[in-house]
């Protein structure tokens, strides 16, 4: 099991922070949005829009859907494959032996790539909910500090771990106030979600009760115990990403937000962005997605008085949200999804 040695020193499972605020009011909220997310807005939009493109383009062209039914023939004749919703299915090594059995010799460069993705169109599950299998516990507060990119940063570590039976409760002190000062982070500035991939992949993390968090810039507590085992991976398409949150759980991800999302994205609305007017960066955690609804299931950290029950639907595409630049997510134990 990951993390073996360390498992003990954990604390089990995760606890809310401090601060929250009263229901429907989240001001404190978009005026410590990332300054530094929010600096690239524009980039972030652009490749998000490219991204679900491409994907839908992939998904319309002829000879990719002829493969992609050779792939549906070939599971539907096999007994023992899982069930659609089984996250087994799309882990790298059974991608990569269905494109051999299917395919036979493997093609070179974008024709492969295709292939994989014919693959994994075929195995992934038209919706997918992570907190189904368990694996995604308490919604947290990151409260008026713009520690988005910290918070969204532990709970993938977190969630990563829970898949393979690890509780761990992440201190985003840690990540932000000590990973994060040699890049000037800090509640008013905030940080780059890669940056903080990066760190932890060299890093590790700590533990919350080690140095828990407090929404104000505060000095590094030095001396915390740090688990590593994690390596960084980078996503080329929207079926990476549902891949890595079908085997890990979740993703981290960058968008801008507009004053149209303070109120968005109650009794599971799937939020369009209507508005013009940006207010800022953020970072949360995508951990599912419902392609009937053409949305991702995000998770956020404003209280379960936020969105629904602290979790919201947004459309493929939509703000930035699924953008490929500079996307980075920590992987437990150096293994590809």
């Amino acid at each position: 099991m990951l993390f073996k040695s360390c498992a003990a020193a954990l604390v089990l499972g995760l606890s809310l922070t401090t601060g929250a605020l009263a229901k429907g009011d989240f001001s404190e909220y978009i005026s410590n949005l990332d300054h530094r997310i929010g600096s690239i807005s524009e980039q972030l939009s652009s490749d998000a829009t490219a991204a679900y493109t491409a994907h839908t383009d992939l998904l319309e062209d002829g000879s990719f859907q002829g493969w992609v039914k050779q792939v549906k023939d070939h599971i539907d004749g096999q007994s023992s494959f899982g069930a659609a919703d089984d996250s087994e299915n799309a882990h790298e090594d059974n991608v990569q032996s269905l494109v051999q059995t299917v395919f036979g010799q493997s093609l070179s460069g974008d024709d492969a790539d295709k292939q994989r993705q014919a693959v994994l169109t075929a195995v992934l599950p038209t919706s997918f909910d992570a907190r189904q299998k368990g694996w995604v516990k308490n919604i947290k507060n990151q409260a008026n500090c713009g520690s988005c990119v910290a918070f969204s940063t532990a709970e993938v570590i977190e969630v990563a771990l829970a898949t393979t039976g690890v509780s761990a409760d992440v201190s985003e002190a840690d990540l932000f106030f000590c990973l994060g000062a040699s890049a000037g982070a800090s509640c008013a500035t905030g940080w780059y979600p890669h940056d903080a991939i990066a760190k932890v992949a060299a890093q590790g993390f700590a533990d919350e009760s080690c140095f828990p968090y407090t929404p104000r810039d505060t000095p590094c507590r030095r001396g915390c115990a740090r688990h590593t085992g994690f390596k960084q991976v980078n996503f080329r398409s929207i079926n990476d990403i549902k891949q890595h949150v079908a085997v890990y759980g979740s993703a981290i991800t960058a968008f801008t937000v507009y004053d149209d999302f303070q109120q968005c994205c109650r009794n599971n609305a799937v939020y369009h962005q209507a508005s013009n007017r940006r207010e800022g960066g953020h970072a949360v955690s995508i951990i599912g997605w419902d392609d009937s609804r053409r949305a991702w299931l995000c998770r956020n950290h404003w209280t379960t008085n936020w969105g629904t029950n602290g979790f919201f639907w947004i459309g493929y595409g939509e703000a930035g949200i699924n953008s490929l630049s500079k996307q980075r997510v920590p992987l437990p134990g150096g293994r590809a999804p």
